[in-house]
Parts: structure tokens; C-alpha cells; sequence
């Protein structure tokens, strides 16, 4: 067996976040074409990022699998993720590479809205990937399906099949279809997916169903082995062949969303990866999408694995009322 060099690969998204807080919801509807906002913080972002800093922070071995630009962009999310502590060494800077820009108009609800610049062949492709890498690690998670680029249709299902036959856990998160490949276009991974993390709104545009059962079922029944739907203020709802169960959520007033999913998907792995059963693994996940939400940016309030864990010993939960 090869020597696990790794505890996670992050696949997926890098981009520089601009967060700019107390926005109204509709800033331009009014007189003015001018807004006061009350901070304007250059970050690193994207979802592969965020999973690979928070599950850095929570202490693991993550490593990070995208493309950054050779331009001062990269040069400030590559030194961002060097003092992280995230493993680089299988990012790919090439010279057609521009990474894009997400602006971030955080809302005084804690809500927000995006504006991304266009990028220029920004997603991991086949030929930046040594696919011996992934024999070398505890656990892939493909941080986002629909926003791999040419790997959702040719390439991830051989990355985690491969993961797989090492004895790797595989994980995938879900993304809005902004490039209109069609619901369908990713069900080769699901026989190699052992838990699958979409959001709910997501899950029901690749399923069509809006009942949990229903939604869980349909990955079910095509491969993954484990279903986790996030929920946002609903907590979670989570489901195999043998468990069934919901986790209500924390009761917090959020600051920022921005990257709650992408800190519940890390945290829901570093539980995995520390042998936690299922349920628990939801419980700390909950927990550190919620702790996420108190602080403004993607993965910039989460500092380590005891500040999760305490807590969940103090905050409250907030009980959903469920048919």
C-alpha cells in the first residue's frame, strides 16, 4: 500500500474574494449611485480553497488541486495558502491561467450576493494531474461537481475510482450549473462517491424532487453510498442504506453565509477522517458551518479543532419543525 502522504486533496475552485459588508439588499434601486459600505477585505476563496485552509486549521494534511494564474492574483492566494499550511505543491500555475474575482455584498441579514469577474481557464484540467497522487491519500473530496470544468465529464469518476481501490474516502459537494452541462452530467461519479454533500437547492435541480427521502434516494440509487443534504437554517438531513436521521441546526445570528457550506463539508470530513459515526459527523459539521457564519470572509473564523468543539458544548440549538 502507498504511504499516505495526505489526509485530503481539495479538487475544485480558487479565486480572490472582495468582501464588502453592510450592503443593502437592492443598493442601486434608490437616488444614489453610491453606497457607503463599512469594510472592503481582499481574501482568498473558492470552494476547493476554503476546504483545504479550514481543514488545515482543524489539523490535517490537506493539500489543494486547482489552477492559479502566474499574476499578482495567484501570487496572493498561493502565499495566502502557504501560510495556511495547505500543501501546494499540486496546484498548476500556467501561463493561459486567470484566475477570476468573486465580489462579495454581504447584506446586514448576514445574506449576500456575487459578482464574478470571467476568469480564463481557471479549472483543474486531465493534463495538470498526476493521478498517482490520489493512492497517497486519506480522502479526495471534489469540492464542488458542475465547477470542475472538462474533470465533471472526463475525469473526476477516474480520480475517485482510483481513490477508492487505495482505500480513500471520496467526497463531493455540488454547484450551481452555471455552465449548463444539464443535471445529468456528473451521475458517472456516483458509484465511486461515498458521501455526496450537496445543498438542497442544488440537489433538487439535478433530482427534480423536493422531498429529502426522495432526493436522498435518487443518489442512493445510482452509487453514492451516503447522502448529506445541506440545509442552511434547516440543519441537515442526512441518509444510507441503514441510517436516516436530521441534525437541527445551531441557533446563531449570522454576520456572513459566505463559504458556510464549504466550512461544513471540511469539518464534516475532518470528523470522518477522526473516526466519528455518522451522526456526529453531522453534529460537528453543523457546528462549524454555523461558527463560520460569526465572522465576515469564506474561512477566515474557524482557527482550530477545540474552538469547534467548544462550541457545541455552549451554543444552542434551534429545533425545526418538521411534517
Amino acid at each position: 500500500m502507498s504511504e499516505k502522504v495526505y489526509d485530503v486533496i481539495c479538487i475544485g475552485q480558487v479565486v480572490q474574494d472582495i468582501l464588502v459588508t453592510n450592503v443593502p439588499e437592492r443598493p442601486f434601486d434608490g437616488e444614489t449611485d453610491t453606497v457607503m459600505a463599512d469594510s472592503l477585505t481582499l481574501a482568498s476563496g473558492g470552494d476547493a480553497a476554503n476546504e483545504a485552509v479550514i481543514l488545515a486549521r482543524l489539523g490535517n494534511r490537506s493539500a489543494l488541486l486547482s489552477r492559479v494564474d502566474m499574476r499578482n492574483v495567484g501570487n496572493m492566494i498561493f502565499d495566502d495558502m502557504e501560510r495556511e499550511g495547505v500543501d501546494t505543491s499540486l496546484l498548476a500555475r500556467v501561463e493561459d491561467c486567470e484566475t477570476f474575482t468573486s465580489m462579495v455584498f454581504i447584506h446586514p441579514s448576514g445574506d449576500h450576493d456575487f459578482i464574478v469577474g470571467p476568469g480564463k481557464n481557471y479549472t483543474p484540467e486531465r493534463k495538470d494531474i498526476d493521478f498517482e497522487v490520489f493512492k497517497k491519500t486519506r480522502a479526495v473530496s471534489a469540492a464542488s461537481l458542475f465547477a470542475l470544468g472538462e474533470l465533471d465529464t472526463d475525469g473526476i469518476e477516474e480520480i475517485f475510482r482510483v481513490a477508492q481501490e487505495a482505500g480513500a474516502l471520496t467526497i463531493a459537494d455540488m454547484n450551481y450549473d452555471l455552465r449548463g452541462i444539464g443535471p445529468h452530467a456528473v451521475e458517472k461519479v456516483y458509484p465511486y462517491t461515498d458521501y455526496l454533500m450537496p445543498s438542497f437547492s442544488e440537489a433538487v435541480f439535478v433530482t427534480g424532487k423536493k422531498d429529502p427521502d426522495e432526493i436522498a434516494d435518487y443518489f442512493l440509487a445510482r452509487g453514492v453510498k451516503n447522502v448529506v443534504l445541506k440545509m442552511g437554517g434547516d440543519g441537515c438531513f442526512f441518509k444510507n442504506g441503514s441510517e436516516r436521521f436530521y441534525v437541527d441546526p445551531f441557533d446563531v445570528t449570522p454576520v456572513d453565509t459566505t463559504g458556510c457550506g464549504d466550512n461544513f463539508v471540511a469539518s464534516f470530513i475532518h470528523a470522518l477522517l477522526k473516526g466519528m459515526p455518522n451522526r456526529e459527523c453531522a453534529e460537528f459539521a453543523s457546528a462549524g458551518g454555523a461558527l463560520n457564519s460569526l465572522g465576515i470572509g469564506a474561512h477566515m473564523y474557524i482557527k482550530n479543532e477545540q474552538q469547534v468543539l467548544d462550541y457545541m458544548k455552549s451554543a444552542k440549538k434551534r429545533e425545526v419543525m418538521r411534517g
